[in-house]
């Protein structure tokens, strides 16, 4: 397993135990018609002790109408989501906020959240 599939793995289970919506890692299923769910993704870690790795959190809502997003629902669902990652204590583990923007998903009826986390492993 690669060091940002580790990474991908914990952040994905801290919001599956926290949340009852779909959950994806990499990319959702192209069948899925859900109206609202979450991609998981990153870039590589690096080597060594401490392993830091970008981790991308987006958090898709369906418009309210084309072109005009849910900005309550992505505003409290992206709260939430920032809330559970931040109180997150476990060993080997360490979670920091980078950034948080909202895009519009092109091609589709969706906006989403961006939440940009940057996650540290102690490799042992």
């Amino acid at each position: 397993m690669k060091t940002s599939d580790h990474a991908i793995d914990k952040v994905y289970d801290i919001l599956n135990a926290a949340t009852g919506i779909g959950i994806f890692k990499l990319t959702k299923p192209s069948k899925r018609t859900d109206s609202e769910y979450i991609v998981i993704n990153s870039l590589p870690m690096g080597p060594g002790v401490l392993q830091k790795c970008p981790v991308n959190v987006n958090y898709y809502v369906s418009d309210m109408q084309p072109g005009t997003p849910d900005l309550d629902k992505l505003e409290t669902g992206t709260e939430q989501f920032m809330t559970v990652l931040e109180d997150v204590s476990e060993t080997g583990l360490h979670i920091d906020f980078e950034s948080q923007e909202y895009f519009r998903e092109p091609g589709q009826d969706k906006h989403y959240s961006n939440i940009r986390l940057s996650v540290k492993l102690i490799n042992s």
